[in-house]
C-alpha cells in the first residue's frame, strides 16, 4: 500500500512538473549585436570564436532555429513549438554581421534576423546597401527596420514616431525590392501607443529587449529578447539562456526587486 501511495504521489508530482515547465516555456530570442574582438568592452560585443561555438552547440543540441517569420506564426497561434526551438537576431547592422557572423550562420545553415539603420548604412563600421542587399538574397537572412536614425521611439512626438517608422520601412523596402515586415524598436523602448502605430506602419511584429514582465509572452508587438554577451562565453550560462525557462525566472526576479 505504501509503495503505491509513493508511486502516486510520484505520477502526480511529474505531471504537475511537466504541465508547469510547459506552460512557463518560452521560445528564446537571442539579440546580438556585434561579432568582434573586444567583448571585454562591451556588453555589445561577442567574439567571432564564441558565436561559433554557441551556434555549433544549437546545431549538435538539435535545437529547432526558428526564423522570426515561423516564430511570430507561433505566437499569433498561441502555440509552442514541438521541440526546443531558438531565433537568432542581430541589431544596428554593424559591418562584422556581413564578415564574421554571415559566414558562421552559412556554415551552419542558420535562419537570423538582422535589423539595420538605414541612415547608418555605410557608415564607419556598419553595412553598406550592397552587403545588406546580398544577405537580403540569402533565404536565411531576413532584414528588419531598426527606426529611420536609432531614435528613441518613447521619447518622440506622434509625428517623429511615425516618420522613424514609416520612413524606415519605405527607405529598406527601395532600397533591397522588398517587403520589411519586422520592426526592431531602437534600445527596445517602446509605448502602447507606439506599438499601436508600428502596428498602424505596416509591421507584422516588433522586437523589443525585455519588456514589463506584465507583459504577455504572445505579445508579438512587444517580442522579448536575450541579451548576448561576454558572459554567455560561459556555455552553461548560454545553456540556461537558450533552456526556454530564462525568460520566466528573470521576470520573476525583476517583480521581487
Amino acid at each position: 500500500m505504501k509503495k503505491k501511495i509513493i508511486l502516486i504521489v510520484f505520477v502526480a508530482v511529474s505531471i504537475f512538473t511537466g504541465i508547469f515547465l510547459y506552460n512557463v516555456y518560452s521560445v528564446p530570442v537571442l539579440m546580438y549585436h556585434s561579432i568582434a574582438q573586444g567583448a571585454e568592452n562591451s556588453r555589445l560585443i561577442v567574439t567571432p570564436e564564441s558565436f561559433e561555438r554557441q551556434m555549433s552547440f544549437l546545431k549538435k543540441g538539435n535545437y529547432h532555429i526558428l526564423s522570426l517569420d515561423e516564430y511570430v506564426q507561433l505566437l499569433r497561434e498561441n502555440k509552442k513549438p514541438d521541440k526546443r526551438a531558438v531565433v537568432i537576431t542581430f541589431d544596428d547592422g554593424f559591418l562584422d554581421n556581413y564578415t564574421d557572423a554571415y559566414p558562421i550562420l552559412k556554415k551552419y545553415r542558420i535562419p537570423a534576423t538582422i535589423s539595420v539603420v538605414p541612415e547608418w548604412v555605410g557608415r564607419g563600421d556598419m553595412m553598406s546597401w550592397e552587403q545588406i542587399r546580398e544577405l537580403n538574397g540569402d533565404e536565411l537572412i531576413e532584414i528588419a527596420s531598426h527606426g529611420l536614425s536609432h531614435c528613441l521611439l518613447d521619447t518622440l512626438s506622434k509625428d517623429s514616431t511615425i516618420r522613424e517608422l514609416r520612413e524606415s520601412k519605405r527607405v529598406l523596402e527601395k532600397k533591397l525590392n522588398t517587403v520589411i515586415d519586422y520592426l526592431c524598436y531602437p534600445c527596445g523602448n517602446f509605448t502602447p501607443f507606439v506599438k499601436e502605430l508600428a502596428e498602424l506602419s505596416g509591421y507584422k511584429a516588433a522586437l523589443a529587449t525585455h519588456p514589463d514582465a506584465r507583459t504577455a509572452l504572445n505579445d508579438i508587438y512587444a517580442i522579448r529578447r536575450i541579451r548576448i554577451s561576454q558572459s554567455s562565453d560561459n556555455m552553461l550560462i548560454f545553456w540556461v539562456q537558450v533552456s526556454g525557462y530564462y525568460t520566466f525566472f528573470k521576470d520573476r526576479r525583476v517583480k521581487r526587486k
